[in-house]
């Protein structure tokens, strides 16, 4: 360890040089370490205040290269370049999904590289993270705070590229994966009741996109998932269709790629007999509708194009549902809750959870309860009457409810 500053060097009586004893300048430290393709070097690093922080540096930067951290990332690299590669990295890899590197893009654009970009990567500390944490809450890019989901989301995309850094050994620890976040719940579920659910499906069904909500509302499936839906991706006589692709929408543009998770690619999904019907019958209107345009229709196979065969913008499906609502006088729900109404009557109705849990493509079970455990206790009443009725009691044994007290 060493002090610069300004001042003359001094010597001790045998010629080397003494550190100054004023409280002025900074504290640095030197090691030899081994840089990635093998050869010695020396690393320095400097800025410090005191002696004391100047060894703990010294030390953890000793049991960092020990370790296999690569040091001469940690010399060169800011946050805002290994953001930027990480992100690249990501695109190139096949593997991001376009609304999920359109997102990650923004986060990275509107939040972690503004508040954090200029710090050295080696550098950054959990402080940091939390500190910018902080002025995402207070300020973020709208006229009111972000909420904690909206905040949880920005955070999981700087903790996903550090854990990028930590496999990498470009750094020792993620501190982002350290940093303080509010608790959130998941938001109670208000679907509509089946009587709203039957007339708005009544009142919808005139228009071009009825079929639409109808299958939407009667399988569960995401607004990607049914504008991507294909015929080839229906057994009609089976009463059984697979979802294979879903189309997003990216700027102007509509995306097609895999549904959102991979429990919910090529998954089965069961049909009732009038949502089969009514295709059947939306199918043979497309065919007219074919005819008419000849070639001029684009043929994508699709269950639900535009008028010419086209992909549906996604957007245009949300939109048209509001002004269907309006018009029908019902409740104010969106568009996402025709799929937790399905769960909510599938609930109901006494199916079992793992059931609802892959027939909505969940990652896992555990988020489908969490969704809808309000919606259970109707259901857990039904099922303890249930098991309660397959235990043969004598009469003696079991009081009547004028007996408790």
């Amino acid at each position: 360890m060493f002090k610069r500053c300004p001042c003359p060097p001094v010597t001790d009586a045998s010629g080397r040089r003494k550190n100054c004893p004023r409280r002025h300048g900074s504290w640095y430290f030197a090691h030899d370490v081994r840089d990635p393709s093998g050869k010695r070097r020396q690393l320095r690093r400097g800025g410090y205040d005191s002696a004391a922080d100047a060894r703990e540096a010294l030390q953890a930067s000793m049991t960092a290269t020990g370790q296999g951290v690569r040091v001469q990332d940690q010399r060169k690299t800011s946050v805002a370049d290994y953001l930027e590669g990480w992100l690249e990295r990501k695109k190139d890899s096949g593997r991001f999904r376009p609304s999920t590197a359109l997102n990650t893009h923004q986060h990275l654009r509107d939040y972690w590289i503004p508040l954090l970009g200029h710090y050295r990567l080696s550098d950054l500390t959990v402080d940091d993270v939390d500190r910018a944490l902080a002025s995402i809450r207070k300020e973020g890019t709208r006229p009111k705070p972000l909420s904690a989901e909206s905040v949880r989301r920005i955070h999981a995309t700087l903790r996903a590229a550090l854990n990028d850094a930590v496999r990498r050994r470009v750094l020792q620890y993620n501190p982002a994966a350290l940093a303080e976040l509010e608790p959130t719940r998941r938001p109670k579920v208000r679907p509509w009741e089946p009587d709203e659910l039957g007339a708005f499906l009544d009142h919808a069904a005139a228009h071009r996109l009825g079929v639409l909500y109808e299958v939407l509302a009667m399988t569960g499936l995401r607004r990607g998932e049914v504008v991507g839906l294909r015929w080839a991706d229906i057994d009609l006589g089976k009463r059984v269709l697979w979802v294979r692709q879903s189309v997003v929408q990216v700027g102007y543009d509509s995306v097609v790629g895999t549904p959102k998770t991979a429990s919910g690619e090529d998954r089965r999904v069961d049909l009732d007999e009038a949502t089969v019907g009514s295709l059947i019958a939306h199918r043979l209107r497309q065919d007219e509708a074919r005819a008419a345009l000849g070639e001029a229709y684009e043929d994508n196979d699709l269950v639900f194009p535009r008028e010419d065969g086209a992909y549906l913008k996604p957007e245009v499906v949300s939109k048209t549902f509001h002004k269907l609502v309006d018009a029908a006088g019902l409740r104010k729900v969106r568009l996402h809750d025709l799929r937790h109404g399905q769960a909510s009557i599938m609930l109901a109705a006494g199916v079992d959870m793992t059931v609802v849990s892959k027939r909505l493509g969940h990652s896992g079970i555990r988020i489908t309860s969490d969704t809808y455990t309000h919606l259970l206790e109707g259901v857990g009443r039904q099922a303890a009457e249930a098991a309660a009725a397959l235990v043969p009691r004598g009469s003696t044994a079991r009081p009547g409810v004028d007996q408790l007290g």
